[in-house]
């Protein structure tokens, strides 16, 4: 499963921009996986520069 440390992102947009399901939105300015639309691709991991999302 892959979940966004919200303290560590900075809003950037870019794993929203480029999830394929959409499973990734914004909640008070940070990102935030829908964990039911997730299709644990990681791309969201590959693509973000602060590493906030995380596989756990």
């Amino acid at each position: 499963m892959v979940r966004i440390a919200r303290e560590t992102c900075v809003g950037c947009g870019g794993c929203v921009d480029l999830c394929p399901r959409t499973a990734i939105r914004f909640i008070k300015d940070r990102a935030f996986i829908d964990a039911a639309l997730c299709l644990e691709c990681k791309t969201c991991v590959k693509v973000c520069p602060v590493k906030a999302p995380q596989e756990i």
